[in-house]
This record gives C-alpha cells, sequence and structure tokens, in this order.
C-alpha cells in the first residue's frame, strides 16, 4: 500500500471507532448520579441513604459497564468480520475497517476496566482475544498465499516470470541512465 492508503486507511479507522463510541454514549449513555454527599455530615441518617444511594448507583454504571462492552464488542466484531469479507476487493477500506473494528475492541477492553467484578471483566477479554485470534487466523492463515504482484501488473506471478519482467524494466532504466550521463557529458 501507498503512503497515502495507509494514511486513509488509520483515518477510516480512527472514524470509524469515533462514530461507534459517541453514537454508543447517545443512544446509550452512562447513568447519571441522582443524588448529592449531605450536607450535614453529623446527620447518620442521611449519610446511610447517602451510601445506600452510593452502591446502588455503582451497582447501576457496572452494569452499564458491561453491557456497553457487550454492546462494542459485538460491533467491533462486525466490523471485524465486514473487513474479511471485503478482502481483497477494497483493500484500503478493508484495511480501516479492520483498524476500526480494533480501535474499538481496545475500547471494549477498556471500558470492561471500570467493572468492578473481575470474572466479568475477564470473561470481556477474554472475548477480545478470541476474536483478534479469529480475525488474525481468517485474514492471513486461510488466505491462499500469492507471491506480489510486480509493479505495472495486476496478477501475481511466481519464479522466472516475476523476474523476467523486473529484470526487463532493471535493463531499460539502465538504458535511460546511460542515455542520461552521456547527455550530460559522464
Amino acid at each position: 500500500m501507498r503512503g497515502l492508503q495507509v494514511i486513509y486507511s488509520v483515518f477510516l479507522g480512527l472514524a470509524v471507532a469515533a462514530f461507534v463510541g459517541i453514537g454508543t454514549s447517545t443512544f446509550y449513555p452512562r447513568p447519571k448520579a441522582d443524588f448529592s454527599y449531605p450536607l450535614d455530615e453529623t446527620n447518620e441518617a442521611a449519610m446511610q441513604a447517602f451510601q445506600a444511594e452510593e452502591e446502588a448507583y455503582s451497582a447501576l454504571v457496572d452494569t452499564w459497564s458491561l453491557n456497553t462492552s457487550i454492546i462494542l464488542l459485538v460491533v467491533a466484531t462486525a466490523l471485524l468480520v465486514l473487513a474479511l469479507v471485503m478482502g481483497e476487493r477494497l483493500v484500503v477500506i478493508s484495511n480501516g475497517m479492520l483498524l476500526g473494528g480494533l480501535f474499538i475492541l481496545l475500547y471494549a477492553v477498556a471500558n470492561s476496566f471500570s467493572n468492578s467484578e473481575n470474572v466479568l471483566r475477564f470473561a470481556v477479554i477474554t472475548v477480545a482475544l478470541v476474536v483478534t485470534i479469529a480475525v488474525g487466523w481468517f485474514k492471513f492463515r486461510l488466505r491462499p498465499a500469492t507471491a506480489p504482484a510486480t509493479a505495472g501488473h495486476g496478477a501475481a506471478q511466481d519464479g522466472a516470470e516475476a523476474a523476467a519482467p523486473l529484470e526487463a524494466r532493471i535493463t531499460e532504466l539502465e538504458n535511460r541512465l546511460d542515455a542520461l550521463r552521456r547527455a550530460l557529458g559522464g
């Protein structure tokens, strides 16, 4: 891939991740705390009520965090599968979607760290690992091996067939350099 294509793929991946992150927080926002710290710390009943509200809110946020991580994992998996399906037909866009899916996967894992349940956090990270390995397996292992295409040719060639056009191009380049050297008086 050329430099501009790499930049575009990275930018597309970041844009996709931002779109999904902002979309998730827009349509499934973090719960808001509907309580405040009591002004009178000596009032035992107010302090106990505050602690009960704080614990309930913490449980609500843990549930939200787990649900958000699951939503993000599903979206990341869908993007990774889409990138695999697009494959070699739209390489730049496929790579951008792949990066976007990986960025969202990282976001899902980071979001799971706010959950106080170690087992649930471990489950989210396990799913992220399995998805990453599966994507790598399907993208790189199961794809048929092809030799790199020579410049100017669309199909991959092997062995001597690939060397012949390359040799011709090198010979042509050497001839041009010799002509340039003669023209410059060298």
